[in-house]
């Protein structure tokens, strides 16, 4: 009998409930055993564990299903205890070494780790939820700092005219793995956040991801004012006051909170200029400890990273500067920073208001964008400041379908290694390949049918567009002529079918339209309507689904917007193909024999290349069989995107550009300065 079969059934499953490793490290089929006992993507298999007696857990795992708990538990265990890629990198590297004992600290507004977790929006947040997952695959000592929002992100419904509506829902932190931080007497630790002319009690949860820990600001403590304890309640449901005052807490309460814990990082990441605000609260730290105006700056620039996400305006912050004076500028005077000198460093050209993204570059030494067309955005949009292009990707053990993952494991047996021979996707027999791919395809149909009561073919060319419904990802293109799609629509003998999928901001009525009228527009030929399908309230589980089983990958942004994008990295990972603007990631990409690229004209020119691409090569090589059944040809362009993709975007590499152009020249300057 083995360790693990020696504790009880519950024992094993606090151990997969209690950390997210579970969920992308083999436990995700006993997990996906529990949460079928309480069916909703919203409840924590923690939840449902602690709600469930020993007798009905012992009736969903008799003993014939101890060895399936006892191997996720095991490998849990291995995972959390066997060498990493840290462990043997930093032998021979003095900078790297120095993270084991100052950490990087990643800050961000949001992160997308689990739908019972809804305290992102999207991308963003997904981002920064594989940024923690990569860290701890490769050992790398990092520290997540975001806030505790206590009703979450929106859920979305459509309305009976197709309107969207929002609603919210709880985040109830007894009913997650969570664990409130305590202080040295073991009592819940309460921090004292300046806000104005008063303080905030502040106390923070953290949440076990894998090595790493998320540590999670919650203002909803019973010392504070009711309207204090609501600063915490919405992601991006606010307005400018009340988002002011939650990049205080997450700020300067996330940098007291590091220092309280003990925690001494040598990089403080800013994951968005969200975040901006720890560097006040650093700049602050070096003016008490005696040193110059000059000398405190420099000290801050040799320590903080900011990553810039978007150069669109609603995605970057300007605060009026009397809400800068209100809540900032009794702590600027008290520390000798002075508010003339923060207003100077929020300042942007031509920009009235103090812009959180000058404040992030201002107090950093190090700086990126999100893809190279991105860096070429940011040089025309903010001149004087140099970034670094470190394109995003993807947590690959995340976004794998179950098929793709047991089909890498065989053929591409060191996948999860440190330099998996990725070349080797280029031998999997077409057949096994294509398999593979089509009862993840066939799964994702029979899903859509569940979340939308639309029944599609599970045979059929499928096609998704899943992403944010702003105005500038043009989500309309693809119904810019509905006679020519009608047509395609209309093949029997090659059909063709859309599924859709996405959110608008809560305030962004313009992205709203956009989905109002693309459904109605979509609805309204006979032809069409019974071969879309749109999944509402679109979520990580939800992307999952789309990105595994899509055939074909459908990207239309007004080029130069799209900063990065990583869905289609996802997909892409799935052996879906790309019909795709040429912008963000994109951009970087040879299309040839690979994908379909569109070069990002304008919306009429755009739309004519989507739909000739759609009937001239897209289809006819989707249908152009083998006598197998096998479409060698599209399973060949599967092989050579999937290579790219798996390769060259996934958080892996993204994690080691970090290091070696953000981070480790930061600390190496620490290091030359005898900081």
């Amino acid at each position: 009998m083995s360790v693990a079969s020696q504790l009880s059934v519950r024992s094993r499953l606090e151990q997969l409930c209690s950390n997210l490793a579970a969920t992308w490290n083999g436990g995700q089929e006993i997990l996906a055993m529990l949460q079928a006992l309480s069916p909703g993507a919203e409840v924590s298999p923690w939840e449902i564990l602690h709600e469930t007696s020993d007798s009905r857990l012992e009736e969903l795992f008799p003993e014939a299903a101890e060895p399936q708990l006892d191997s996720a538990a095991l490998g849990l265990k291995a995972y959390l205890s066997q060498a990493t890629w840290y462990d043997r990198a930093c032998r021979d590297d003095e900078a790297l070494a120095r993270l084991r004992t100052h950490p990087v600290a990643y800050f961000c507004a949001e992160f997308g780790l689990t739908d019972w977790l809804q305290i992102f929006s999207g991308g963003l947040g997904v981002l920064a939820g594989d940024v923690l997952k990569e860290a701890s695959d490769m050992g790398l000592p990092l520290v997540g700092v975001g806030l505790l929002y206590r009703a979450g992100f929106f859920h979305q419904e459509l309305d009976d005219a197709g309107f969207q509506r929002e609603t919210y829902r709880d985040v109830v932190p007894d009913r997650l793995p969570l664990s409130s931080v305590k202080d040295a007497d073991g009592e819940t630790m309460l921090l004292r956040v300046p806000m104005g002319k008063r303080t905030v009690d502040v106390r923070a949860w953290k949440l076990a991801v894998g090595r790493t820990i998320l540590y999670l600001l919650d203002a909803d403590t019973e010392e504070n004012q009711p309207e204090d304890r609501l600063i915490t309640a919405n992601l991006y449901g606010g307005d400018q006051d009340m988002r002011i005052r939650q990049e205080v807490i997450l700020g300067i309460g996330g940098v007291q909170l590091l220092e309280t814990l003990g925690v001494d990082p040598g990089v403080y990441s800013m994951n968005e200029g969200h975040a901006a605000f720890l560097g006040v609260a650093l700049l602050a730290r070096c003016l008490r400890q005696g040193m110059d105006a000059a000398a405190a700056l420099r000290a801050v620039r040799n320590r903080c990273v900011y990553t810039n996400h978007t150069v669109i305006a609603a995605g970057n912050d300007v605060f009026p500067l009397s809400l800068v004076r209100e809540y900032l500028g009794p702590y600027v005077e008290s520390t000798s920073i002075g508010l003339d000198r923060l207003l100077e460093l929020g300042t942007q050209p031509g920009v009235a208001g103090f812009a959180m993204a000058m404040l992030a570059f201002g107090l950093s030494g190090r700086a990126n964008a999100v893809s190279r067309i991105h860096a070429e955005a940011i040089h025309r949009n903010w001149a004087g400041f140099e970034v670094e292009a470190v394109t995003n990707g993807v947590h690959v053990p995340t976004w794998l379908g179950s098929e793709m993952r047991e089909l890498l494991d065989r053929c591409v047996p060191g996948w999860r290694s440190d330099s998996p021979e990725w070349e080797r996707i280029m031998s999997i027999p077409d057949q096994e390949l294509w398999a593979a791919h089509e009862k993840q395809r066939r799964r994702l149909v029979k899903g859509v049918e569940a979340a939308s009561g639309r029944r599609l073919d599970p045979t059929a060319l499928t096609m998704v567009w899943a992403r944010r419904f702003a105005e500038y990802k043009r989500a309309g293109l693809i119904a810019s002529d509905l006679d020519r799609l009608a047509g395609l629509f209309s093949d029997s003998n090659r059909p063709l079918q859309l599924i859709l999928a996405g959110k608008s901001h809560p305030k962004d009525e313009g992205g709203k339209a956009v989905l109002h009228h693309l459904l109605q527009a979509l609805e309204s030929r006979e032809v069409i309507a019974p071969r879309v399908a749109f999944i509402p309230d679109y979520d990580i589980d939800t992307a999952g689904s789309l990105t595994a089983g899509a055939d074909l990958w459908l990207n239309t942004p007004r080029k130069p917007l799209e900063a990065s994008g990583t869905s289609g990295m996802k997909a892409s990972d799935n052996g879906a193909l790309q019909l795709t603007v040429r912008d963000g990631w994109a951009a970087e990409v040879d299309w040839y024999r690979v994908g379909w690229g569109i070069e990002g004209r304008d919306d009429g020119t755009d739309a004519a290349d989507l739909y000739a691409y759609l009937e001239q090569s897209i289809i006819p090589t989707f249908y152009e069989r083998g006598p197998d059944g096998v479409p060698h040809e599209w399973v060949a362009m599967m092989k050579r995107s999937m290579l790219i993709t798996l390769r060259d975007y996934s958080t892996r590499r993204m994690m080691k550009e970090y290091l070696e152009t953000l981070y480790l020249p930061l600390i190496r300057a620490q290091t030359s300065e005898g900081d």
